[in-house]
């Protein structure tokens, strides 16, 4: 009787991916929104592609998730403050809400992902998540912006909800996923 010994290679893809977000300028986008009337679409993520769009300041890291992680007790959970600063030769700007990217590295060196600084070249199957403000606020060049940004999870979901607490403080959008979530 022969028996044959097999090693077992399994490989998670992605190993890596970080998800970032930029505060924006985007009246077309908000308007959309706006012309719903309701407070569902304001704490909605949307998947769009970005055009007459301003980037306001450099995009920041949010979550990073690492794969495979083998720990029981690790949650997905996440919550992340960001300190963003409008460059002073921008002038005063309206910030309608948030563009999120992500970057992946797929397996060793194989990257994939969308955050301006490092995109990968024409890539066109992946498009920016926007996360509207209710009200847009008014940011001086040279002021800060602080954001905060939450990752929840619940039994059969999976949310996000966000606010901004300066220079003017905003509502918790999408408090317990009451309005957007993807379920599990």
């Amino acid at each position: 009787m022969v028996t044959k010994k097999f090693k077992c290679i399994l490989f998670v893809m992605p190993l890596r991916y970080t998800s970032f977000i930029q505060p924006i300028t985007a009246s077309k986008l908000y308007n959309d929104v706006k012309s719903h009337k309701d407070l569902v679409h304001f704490e909605t993520a949307y998947v769009v592609k970005l055009h007459s769009v301003a980037k306001l300041a450099p995009s920041q890291s949010v979550f990073t998730f690492n794969h495979p992680d083998y720990s029981t007790k690790k949650s997905n959970q996440r919550y992340k403050k960001l300190h963003f600063v409008i460059p002073c030769d921008t002038g005063s700007a309206i910030v309608h809400g948030f563009a999120g990217y992500f970057d992946a590295t797929l397996y060793k060196d194989v990257h994939l992902g969308i955050e301006p600084s490092m995109a990968t070249p024409n890539m066109f199957s992946w498009f920016a998540i926007f996360f509207p403000l209710r009200q847009p606020i008014c940011v001086q060049p040279g002021s800060p912006l602080e954001v905060h940004f939450w990752r929840c999870c619940g039994s059969t979901k999976v949310w996000y909800e966000w606010c901004v607490t300066s220079p003017s403080p905003s509502p918790i959008h999408n408090s317990n996923g009451r309005s957007y979530w993807v379920g599990l």
